[in-house]
């Protein structure tokens, strides 16, 4: 397994609700079953990974994403999952994301979302740019994946020019996984190489051109900013130690059961 972490502790509190972000390659079973609590864990299959996803979950899920798909755990107050390649000797790559949720949203059920790769809305110009909405909405196009609380994933392949509105409230993570970028907004222009990322937040237009001749390829996350206490102990993120102690019990049966896979 080989990830290129995102340093979001560089940004402080600018990129809440993101709490991971992580481009990976794995070809094997790293991780048995295993709970989380208090956040979703978002596993997004990139479009040119080789291989599928299997995903099961406590919740009853057993499922195969394909390219081009996602997985949503909304852990909440707490889930058992494994994710691993769909097929053995067959490397997956994608993104996966930790969106905190609000001390609300901890105390709810867990759940589990997913698309499949044709479910996936996409926009487009005609002229090479294209924009999928995995979660959230872009142009007046909305994904069929509704979270409990609110939220935008867009994968863009930006050819010319691709322009992404900012709200009020709101933090924005851009990672640009290869090609680099020209990024403005507002009175700032920034050049983002391949493997970067940069925090927004504000109003306004956020405008992404191509710094070379190649399609860049970026991943945008934002969702609206947490003022609250974030207390965070391996898989799980709360707002209180007690929170984390009382999760850290609570895995000891009471997220369900996953058994570790026999084939």
């Amino acid at each position: 397994m080989s990830v290129r972490r995102v340093d979001l502790g560089a940004f402080g509190t600018d990129v809440s609700p993101v709490a991971l972000l992580d481009d990976f390659r794995v070809s094997g079973r790293p991780f048995g079953p295993h709970p989380h609590a208090g956040f979703s864990a978002v596993t997004y299959v990139f479009e040119d990974s080789p291989g599928s996803l299997r995903s099961r979950g406590s919740l009853g899920t057993d499922v195969v994403i394909r390219p081009g798909g996602l997985v949503w755990l909304e852990a909440a107050s707490g889930a058992l999952h494994e994710e691993t390649p769909a097929s053995d000797g067959v490397p997956l790559t994608g993104a996966q994301i930790y969106v905190n949720l609000s001390a609300r949203g901890k105390a709810g059920a867990a759940a589990t979302h997913w698309l499949q790769p044709e479910a996936v809305p996409a926009w487009t110009d005609g002229g090479g740019d294209r924009v999928s909405i995995l979660v959230g909405t872009y142009a007046g196009i909305a994904s069929p994946l509704v979270p409990r609380e609110p939220f935008r994933l867009l994968h863009a392949l930006v050819a010319r020019s691709v322009s992404l509105p900012q709200v009020v409230g709101w933090n924005t993570v851009i990672y640009v996984r290869s090609g680099g970028v020209r990024l403005a907004a507002g009175e700032r222009r920034i050049a983002l190489p391949a493997s970067c990322a940069v925090a927004l937040q504000g109003d306004g237009d956020c405008v992404l051109q191509p710094a070379g001749v190649d399609r860049a390829d970026v991943l945008v996350l934002s969702g609206p900013a947490l003022d609250e206490p974030v207390c965070a102990a391996g898989p799980f993120i709360m707002n209180t130690p007690a929170q984390i102690e009382a999760a850290a019990l609570f895995r000891a049966g009471a997220m369900g059961r996953l058994e570790l896979r026999r084939d």
